[in-house]
C-alpha cells in the first residue's frame, strides 16, 4: 500500500467513524501514540489494526526477527500472526489475574 493510499484510508476511517482510535491490546487511547500496524505486512495486504507504540514496537520485532528476503511468504505470515496472537494471550493473561484479585 503506498503512502497516499494509506493517507486516504485513514482519512476515510476517521470520518466514517470506522478507525478504532485505541489500542486492540492494552486499551491506549491517546491519538499520539496510536500508529496502524499492517497486520501481514504492508507489502502482503492492506489490512491493517490500531496499535499504540509500545504493542506495535513488540509484534515488529517478532516480524524483524525474519529475514527481509523471506518476509512475503508463509513464514512471515505464520509469525505475524503468532505475534499477534502471542500478545493477545498475554494482554487475557494479565486480565485474568487483575480478576481473580478483585474477584
Amino acid at each position: 500500500m503506498d503512502k497516499e493510499i494509506y493517507a486516504r484510508t485513514q482519512a476515510r476511517q476517521k470520518r466514517t467513524g470506522s478507525l478504532s482510535l485505541c489500542c486492540v491490546y492494552c486499551g491506549e487511547s491517546n491519538p499520539a501514540v496510536i500508529e496502524m500496524h499492517h497486520v501481514i505486512g504492508k507489502s502482503n495486504s492492506d489490512e491493517v489494526i490500531p496499535l499504540c507504540k509500545n504493542c506495535h514496537a513488540k509484534i515488529t520485532d517478532e516480524q524483524n526477527k525474519l529475514p527481509r528476503e523471506k518476509r512475503k511468504g508463509t513464514s512471515f505470515i505464520l509469525v505475524s500472526i503468532g505475534a499477534l496472537l502471542k500478545e493477545a494471550g498475554n494482554v487475557l493473561i494479565n486480565l485474568g489475574h487483575e480478576v481473580a484479585v478483585n474477584e
